[in-house]
């Protein structure tokens, strides 16, 4: 069986901002608990669940403002690390650099992700001889 994790890591946020427990938002996520416990490790995922905790205390009557900030944390859980979206003039690289990394090794691979990124982009707009 194949899950959706983007889907996985929303539908624990919400239960975690409610103030469930790791193992009760992993049943309902439909993971292992550990998994949850390695997703709250995430930096990402840590910035989410503090996005939508505070939507939560803050307006715990506004199921579409949770909604909005739920769909917006599956958005950018669903993107691929690496991946560009480009619009209009500008582009957006993401960069996916691993917890633990030295700062030596992060600021390497962030250059070398926006190389990759901005080569990406000039050859897709074909100004690659640029």
């Amino acid at each position: 069986m194949t899950i959706n994790t983007a889907a996985a890591k929303k539908t624990a946020l919400l239960w975690l901002a409610a103030g469930r427990t790791t193992s009760v938002a992993a049943e309902a996520a439909g993971v292992r608990p550990s998994t949850v416990s390695s997703w709250r490790r995430n930096p990402v995922f840590a910035e989410e669940l503090a996005a939508v905790k505070a939507v939560y205390e803050q307006r715990p009557q506004d199921a579409d403002a949770l909604m909005r900030r739920l769909e917006e944390a599956e958005q950018r859980f669903a993107r691929k690390p690496g991946g560009i979206t480009v619009e209009g003039s500008s582009a957006r690289v993401h960069i996916s650099v691993p917890a633990g990394a030295t700062p030596r090794e992060r600021e390497r691979l962030v250059a070398r992700g926006m190389a990759r990124g901005i080569a990406r982009v000039l050859r897709e707009r074909g100004e690659a001889g640029l």
